[in-house]
C-alpha cells in the first residue's frame, strides 16, 4: 500500500476532498509505470493514468496493454502513432468506448480523410482525427465533418498565417463542430487575441489561449478577457510558472469560475502531486492533472451549473492533454517519422 498523501489530513482542507482521486491516480501511475516505465516517458504516463482518475470506469491494464498492441498492429509501422502517442490514444479510446477498437478504426478513418483534405501527417492530426472521430453520429457524413474543420483551419491560417500550424489542427475540429457559424467563431477568436495583449505577447500562446476562449461561446467577452487576467495574475501570484502548454488550460479555468473558488483547491492537490518524489520533476503535468480532478470534481457535484459548459470543458482537457503528449511525441520523433 503506498502512503502518499499524508501532510493534509489533518488539516480538513481542500486535499481530503480529493484524497480518494490522488490515491487512484498513483495507483493507475504504479501499474502503468511497472509494465512501461521504459518504453514511455513519465510525464506520459501521469497524463494517462489521470484519464481514468475520478472516472466511473476503472483501470484494467491488460484491456489497456491489448489496445495498446492493436493500435500497433493495425497501423503504418512507420507512423506516427507508433510512438508515445499510441499510449495516449489508447487510453482515450478505452476511457471513451465500449469498443474502442471499432472506434480506432474509426480514428484512423478521420485520420486518412484529414490528410486527403489537406492537413499534414502530424502527432497532432491523430489527435484532430480522435476529436472528429467523437463528433460524427452514426448516418452522417464524416466528409462534411472533415470539410467544417478544413474551413475553419483555413480561417485560422488567413488570421494569423505563420501562427497557425499543425498544433492547432484539433481546436480547429473542436471550434468547428461547436457552432455552424464559423465567421463569428474566427471574429471572436480574434476579439480575444487582440483583448490578451494585456497578459501576453503576440504569439502562438495568444492563439491558443483566444481558441480555447472562444470554444467556451461566452455572450459576455469583456468579462471572460477580466477573469482571464485575473487567473494569470493569481496563478503568477502563487508561484505558478505559466508556459504555453499551460494556456489552454488557464482558458478552461476562466470559462469555469473565478481564481477565489478554484485556486486554493488546485494549489493543495497540485502540492500534493509535486511533492512526490518521482514526479517533482514534472511540474507541468502536475498542473494539468490538479486543475482536471478539481474540475472534474466541480461538474460532478453539479457546482458547474451550465451542463452544456460542462460537456465543453471535458472536451477540451481530454483535447488539451493528448495535444500534450502529441506535442511532447512531435519533440522526440521529428527526425525520425516521415510518414503517418
Amino acid at each position: 500500500m503506498l502512503v502518499v498523501y499524508s501532510k493534509n489530513k489533518q488539516s480538513g482542507g481542500n486535499g481530503m476532498e480529493h484524497s480518494e482521486e490522488l490515491k487512484e491516480f498513483i495507483t493507475n501511475y504504479e501499474l502503468l509505470r511497472k509494465k512501461y516505465k521504459w518504453r514511455v516517458d513519465t510525464g506520459a504516463l501521469m497524463m494517462i493514468a489521470s484519464l481514468f482518475t475520478g472516472d466511473n470506469k476503472p483501470f484494467n491494464l491488460d484491456r489497456y496493454s491489448e489496445l495498446v498492441n492493436f493500435i500497433k498492429q493495425e497501423s503504418n509501422p512507420f507512423a506516427y502513432i507508433q510512438s508515445t502517442l499510441r499510449f495516449s490514444l489508447a487510453g482515450l479510446l478505452l476511457n471513451q468506448s465500449d469498443h474502442p477498437e471499432e472506434s480506432y478504426k474509426q480514428v484512423q478513418h478521420c485520420y486518412d480523410l484529414l490528410i486527403e483534405a489537406g492537413f499534414q501527417r502530424s502527432p497532432h492530426t491523430y489527435i484532430a482525427a480522435y476529436a472528429l472521430s467523437l463528433s460524427i453520429k452514426q448516418g452522417e457524413e464524416s466528409a462534411d465533418h472533415v470539410e467544417r474543420a478544413k474551413k475553419m483551419y483555413d480561417g485560422m491560417k488567413k488570421k494569423h498565417f505563420f501562427l497557425t500550424s499543425h498544433e492547432d489542427y484539433p481546436l480547429a475540429v473542436l471550434l468547428a463542430e461547436a457552432g455552424s457559424d464559423g465567421d463569428k467563431m474566427l471574429e471572436d477568436m480574434a476579439y480575444y487575441y487582440d483583448e490578451l495583449h494585456l497578459v501576453l505577447w503576440k504569439g502562438n500562446n495568444r492563439q491558443f489561449l483566444s481558441q480555447i476562449l472562444t470554444y467556451g461561446k461566452r455572450e459576455n467577452k469583456e468579462i471572460l478577457v477580466q477573469n482571464t487576467v485575473t487567473w494569470m495574475d493569481d496563478l503568477k501570484t502563487q508561484k505558478f510558472r505559466l508556459r504555453g502548454l499551460h494556456l489552454p488550460i488557464v482558458g478552461v479555468l476562466s470559462l469555469v469560475a473565478t481564481p477565489s473558488v478554484l485556486l486554493p483547491k488546485i494549489k493543495e492537490v497540485y502540492d500534493e502531486l509535486s511533492s512526490y518524489s518521482k514526479f517533482k520533476w514534472y511540474k507541468d503535468q502536475c498542473f494539468m492533472i490538479a486543475v482536471r480532478l478539481v474540475i472534474q470534481r466541480e461538474i460532478s457535484e453539479n457546482r458547474v451549473l451550465d451542463v452544456g459548459l460542462a460537456a465543453t470543458v471535458e472536451s477540451i482537457l481530454q483535447a488539451q492533454q493528448a495535444a500534450m503528449i502529441a506535442t511532447m511525441t512531435a519533440a522526440v520523433d521529428a527526425n525520425s517519422s516521415n510518414d503517418g
